[in-house]
This record gives structure tokens, sequence and C-alpha cells, in this order.
């Protein structure tokens, strides 16, 4: 993570080298050019000693903390008591599911599975079993995972007709021209989605998106613009997909869905419901999760695996118990204390964000749409990454992507990370 490695970790990434494409197995990772070797709530330690505080948190599944003693002893309990088996749901299975029924709106059935990349294939997979039809819509900068439809090309193609390419992967044993299927607009523009009804309207399966912009910039929904989505599709037979990705047990234990007040009829959810560990959800109304293992296949020997689940419930109470409230009032310290070193050093900035989340934009106004997002001084971005690295404040490789905090962050913390930015902000004005 720094410009100059030791000779040990140089060693090892050129032996990664050799044998991994690339050195790291997600894309990525090799930007920072660095190994961890330790990892302890708030904080990163690579292998020449040197302390990161961690606003990345592997893009978001530490919620908690790293190596939270007490989602460890939950793993560790249930690991001595149960490992695979492949029969039935686990008693753990059961109460975790009654325990998002009970806190997500619009949740009355939940299956868990490892990604949330497979819990947004299969909510395609739903959406186009359940209208039998095809056309999906999705939103420029929204993730929705890397694979099939939903994941491949548009997500960085900023133009008006952005569509995966045609040999993009397939999903639900559908017609093969992927990009036919898929329409791509920008987040928040209510007049390309009430036009792209107007033409589509009878082919639609369903519009995804994040309610909440997380994935590049933080953009929050126009007001009514949800609410518009949620209209359209009930009147059109699509269903809407709300990818809680990023928002779910982070913002709200009821995903942003419940500070919106707009109920969705799937919703995925994953990265912070397990502090890491290998969990995601699909869940929704009964009658659509219902086709779920009969018109829909679901099958994953690790779905649902008790140690992933132990964490995951571990998880959900400790942020019950106060957790999510300690992430409100430090994100909204931070934020308030970047905006003020914004002002006071007078660079071309502002800072956004909710909850947990925050990122610097590198423009005048604040982006509402992905193409304002990425009209904005990148490289001045990227010097300010960079200079935030060397104050030992580990920021998102990616500019246009978020930053966050956990519930082991503290005040201490968080004006740490506010004074390393106003150095920062000073050096790259």
């Amino acid at each position: 993570m720094t410009a100059v490695v030791d000779q040990a970790t140089d060693a090892l990434l050129t032996r990664a080298g050799r044998v991994i494409p690339h050195g790291v197995s997600a894309g990525g990772r090799d930007v920072y050019r660095d190994v961890v070797v330790r990892a302890q709530g708030a904080y990163l330690w690579n292998a020449a000693g040197r302390r990161f505080l961690d606003h990345l948190l592997a893009y978001g599944p530490i919620v908690v903390g790293h190596a939270d003693p007490r989602i460890t002893a939950a793993v560790t309990e249930t690991a001595a008591r149960v490992d695979l088996t492949w029969v039935g749901p686990q008693v753990g299975e059961v109460e975790l599911a009654e325990t998002i029924v009970e806190l997500v709106p619009s949740v009355e059935k939940v299956v868990f599975v490892n990604t949330g990349t497979d819990a947004l294939q299969h909510a395609l997979h739903v959406a186009r079993a359940a209208t039998g039809r095809d056309r999906i819509l999705k939103f420029h900068g929204h993730y929705h995972g890397w694979a099939g439809a939903l994941g491949v090309g548009a997500n960085f193609d900023v133009t008006p007709d952005a569509a995966p390419p045609p040999d993009a992967p397939n999903s639900g044993g559908a017609a093969p021209d992927v990009a036919a299927r898929t329409t791509v607009v920008d987040w928040n523009d209510a007049d390309a989605v009430r036009d792209v009804f107007a033409a589509h309207g009878a082919d639609l399966a369903a519009v995804f998106c994040e309610p909440y912009l997380h994935s590049y910039t933080n953009a929050a929904p126009a007001p009514g613009f949800l609410e518009l989505l949620r209209e359209l599709t009930s009147r059109h037979g699509a269903l809407l997909v709300f990818d809680e990705i990023k928002t779910g047990f982070r913002h709200h234990l009821g995903g942003y869905q419940a500070i919106a007040g707009v109920t969705p009829d799937l919703t995925a959810l994953g990265k912070a419901l397990g502090n890491g560990w290998t969990i995601a959800a699909l869940a929704g109304r009964a009658d659509l999760m219902d086709l779920l293992g009969d018109e829909v296949t679901l099958d994953g020997t690790y779905y649902a695996n008790p140690y992933a689940i132990a964490a995951a419930r571990r998880t959900v109470a400790l942020l019950a118990d106060g957790g999510i409230a300690q992430m409100d009032r430090l994100g909204e310290r931070l934020r308030e204390g970047l905006a003020r070193a914004i002002v006071d050093t007078g660079v071309t900035a502002n800072v956004t964000g909710v909850g947990s989340g925050w990122i610097v934009n590198w423009r005048a106004e604040p982006p509402v749409t992905f193409r304002q997002a990425v009209d904005a001084d990148l490289d001045r971005a990227e010097a300010f990454r960079l200079a935030m690295l060397d104050a030992g404040v580990l920021l998102a490789p990616y500019v246009l992507t978020d930053n966050r905090i956990c519930v082991a962050f503290g005040d201490d913390d968080v004006d740490h990370t506010v004074d390393a930015a106003r150095r920062a902000f000073t050096a790259v004005a």
C-alpha cells in the first residue's frame, strides 16, 4: 500500500504473479502492491509492520470490525458442533431467516447464498419466471455483481444505449441476445424511466437498483424517484428489485427501504450481513420466493453454511445493540469534518454519504447521476487517495467508489481521518 515495499513483500508479490493471474484472485487487489498480515478492529497491518486505518473495509463486509472476538467465538462454537451436512435446514438458518423477516419490511421469506452476485442472479431468474418476460431495466453505476446481464458491460458505460456485449453470459435460459434485453438509463432520471416503460412496459420483467447509490459515488434517490419506480413496476406487472448489498445492515436493520418507506418485491442482501464471512441473501414476497427450488433452480453446497450463519446471527445482534447508532453518529461527525476541511482549504470538492458511508467528489456540486460522478477531477482525486494512504488512511482503490466506517471506529479515528484529509486537501489543491 506504500510506494516502497520491503523485500519480503516484494518477493511474495513476485511469487504470486507467477502462479496467480496478475498476482491476485480478484481484479483490482493488485492496486495497492502490498500484503496485509494482520487485521483487528478498524485497522490493518502490512508485512512491514505499518498500521492503516481501514476505510475500505473489504469493500463493505466488515461492519462490526475486523476479527471481532464475539463473532469469532460464535463461529468457533458452531464449527465445533456441526459442519456441512447438506441435510434439511439448520436451526441457525431458520432463526436468522425469522430475524430478517421481522426486520426488513418487504420480506416474507428468505434464502441464504454465498455472495451478492448469487442473490442478484437468483432475483433475475425469479423475475423472469414470475413474469414470463426477459427485459430488465437498470441504472448506470449500479454494480449488481459482475456476472450475467446484471453485471456485465453496462456498469461502466455512460452512453444512453449502454448494454452488455452480445456474448455476455446468459441467464435463466432466455434468448441469447443479452444486449437487447438490458436497458440502462441514468440514476434519478425520471423522464428516461417513464420513456422506457412507455416503450417496453409490457416486456419488462424487473427494475433493479440500489435504493441509495453506493457503488459509484454516494447519491441519494431524488425525491419521489423510488416511489415512481414502485408505481410504474406495479402498473406494468414488473418486479421492483432492491440491491441492498451495500445498504442492508449498515444504514438500518430494515435496509434502506425502511428509511425510504418504499417496499420492493425482492431484496438482495449481503456484505455487512456476516461481517466478512461468506454469506448473502435473497428475500421478498412469499409467492415469488416459493418459485426458488421449484420453477427456478436453487442449489449451492455452501449456501447457508453453518459458519456464516453463526457469524451473521451474531453480527445482526451486535448491530441491533447500538452498532448502527454508533456508525450513524460517527459517520455524521466524519462528513461534517470533511465538509469543513473542504471549505477551509478552498478545494473544489464536496462530500456525500449517509450513515456509515462517505466519499469526496472532486467537482463543484454533489453528483446525482453516474454521468455527473465521472465528470470530476479524477487526477486530483487519485492524488488525494495517495496522500491519505501516505498518512496511514486506507481508502477504496478506485476514486469513484465510496468509503465507509465500522462499529470499531471511535471518535479519535474519525478525527484522525479528518486531520489527514485536511493535509491532503492542502497538498493537492
